[in-house]
């Protein structure tokens, strides 16, 4: 069996539902069933990571996807201030927490350090080191966004094994041992919240991956997902649960 670019973004998208319903209506669920559906969320951003990254080297240009993912980055932005202050005006709960996500910035910024970094590397002189420089600062700025330091290396690992399947899979496997070592630091929390090591469960999925778009696109659809669905359930958390 092999998987398209469709087929991982409806699988992406779907756990990642299941994730933040648990997240925004935890009450609505068994205890522990919100952490189980973080636990199956851990999939997500990697697959995403990664088909923005091939995303990347199969564009036309470069320039106008970057442009793209930074403009849905705004809107995502403007859309959680607005969200956010309606509820918080209007219904005035009790415990008030502004929307926080925003992975189109992760995604915006990490394809721009790439950008960066693949530039760099076809320059010479002080265009190189500018090259490099740039791309540095990205990285530096990657880590003030969702999805921090792993977004980071997943980025890093995606793009520098780029075509190199076996080294890949190794690498990201690699990463999400040193992951598990490093939550294994802290014990006590571990299964609590030193659990992203579980985005192994993301690697068939990728190791599945045929490199064709599938028959059907819905760029848009996924685009528009993502915020839409993050706003409806922020918006009925604090319709049913005020307190």
């Amino acid at each position: 069996m092999k998987l398209n670019t469709f087929h991982l973004k409806t699988i992406a998208l779907i756990f990642m539902f299941v994730e933040h319903l648990g997240c925004y209506l935890f009450e609505l669920f068994p205890q522990h069933y919100p952490l189980y559906f973080e636990y199956a969320g851990r999939l997500v951003a990697p697959v995403f990571f990664f088909l923005v990254v091939e995303s990347f080297f199969k564009t036309s240009d470069r320039r106008k996807y970057i442009i793209r993912l930074f403009t849905w980055a705004l809107i995502m932005q403007i859309g959680n201030f607005i969200i956010s202050q309606v509820v918080k005006t209007t219904l005035q709960p009790a415990e008030f927490f502004p929307i926080g996500q925003n992975i189109f910035l992760s995604i915006a910024v990490g394809i721009s350090m790439i950008a960066a970094w693949d530039w760099a590397r076809t320059q010479s002189g002080t265009r190189k080191i500018g090259g490099w420089a740039l791309a540095g600062g990205l990285a530096f700025a990657s880590l003030m966004t969702e999805a921090s330091y792993n977004g980071l290396l997943m980025f890093i690992v995606f793009y520098a094994f780029y075509g190199k399947k076996i080294a890949l899979y190794i690498a990201y496997a690699a990463l999400s041992l040193l992951l598990l070592l490093w939550g294994l630091t802290n014990a006590e929390y571990f299964w609590e919240f030193e659990f992203q090591w579980m985005m192994i469960t993301a690697l068939p999925l990728i190791m599945l991956y045929n490199g064709e778009r599938g028959q059907y696109s819905l760029k848009y659809l996924f685009y528009a997902f993502y915020p839409l669905h993050i706003w409806i359930l922020y918006t009925l958390r604090y319709v049913f649960f005020p307190n």
